[in-house]
């Protein structure tokens, strides 16, 4: 795969990593080198120094997660609570009939309004859950200000088809009709569970996954925004 070294503008990158679906506005200009097996930061946000509390994680409390319904079957190893508790910003989903494997991009938030802010902590390496087979479709990014709000799919004794929901990260609501979906990555087989989302004012900031060779089960972790 060849990889282009370019230097991106702030306006080039707001409009382009709005269209491939990354994060907030870009504050100045960076250089990154960027395929579609590199997983990229959320792009900075204008600092808001009176809204920033140094060192502290702005999400809800951690008594206040409450996991949504397990997807899937009982088979393959468990892990739970895969992330630190974050906003969830980006899948990379490998997958055939079934889905064979996915990871996620996470950063914690200090800002009042849980956008990206340099210093909040992410992994620019995060684990694979799942085997090693299936297309690779690369990271996908919930589009500007949005992080993942619930998931989508068809689901058997396995993970037949998988996909996410990204609604905004300050004031999420499940019946935003501006909420983003992904694609569905995966097969036709399994039941359908329809859209699996957090309650208004939670987001997304784990999961916990069964996994094998394949993607066994997937359960969402919903929190409080603030």
């Amino acid at each position: 795969m060849i990889r282009a070294k370019m230097l991106i503008s702030s306006s080039a990158l707001s409009i382009g990593m709005i269209a491939s679906g990354c994060l907030t506005e870009q504050s100045g200009p960076i250089e990154e080198t960027m395929s579609n097996d590199d997983l990229v930061a959320p792009p900075q946000s204008t600092s808001v120094e009176a809204s920033v509390v140094d060192g502290t994680l702005n999400l809800g409390p951690t008594f206040t997660e409450w996991a949504l319904s397990p997807h899937g079957g009982s088979g393959g190893g468990f892990t739970g609570h895969v992330t630190p508790s974050a906003i969830i910003y980006g899948v990379r989903v490998k997958a055939g009939y079934l889905v064979d494997s996915i990871s996620f991009a996470w950063y914690q938030p200090t800002r009042f309004d849980n956008l990206f802010q340099s210093g909040n902590r992410w992994d620019p390496n995060p684990p694979t859950y799942g085997g090693s087979g299936g297309f690779d479709y690369g990271w996908w990014y919930c589009p500007a200000g949005k992080g993942v709000i619930g998931i989508v799919g068809n689901t058997g004794d396995l993970v037949d088809r998988i996909g996410v929901i990204c609604g905004d990260v300050s004031n999420p609501d499940p019946s935003d009709p501006l909420n983003s979906p992904s694609p569905l990555w995966g097969g036709g087989g399994g039941g359908w569970f329809g859209e699996d989302k957090c309650a208004p004012g939670r987001i997304v900031d784990s999961f916990n996954v069964r996994s094998g060779a394949y993607l066994d089960n997937l359960q969402a972790i919903c929190i409080n925004a603030h």
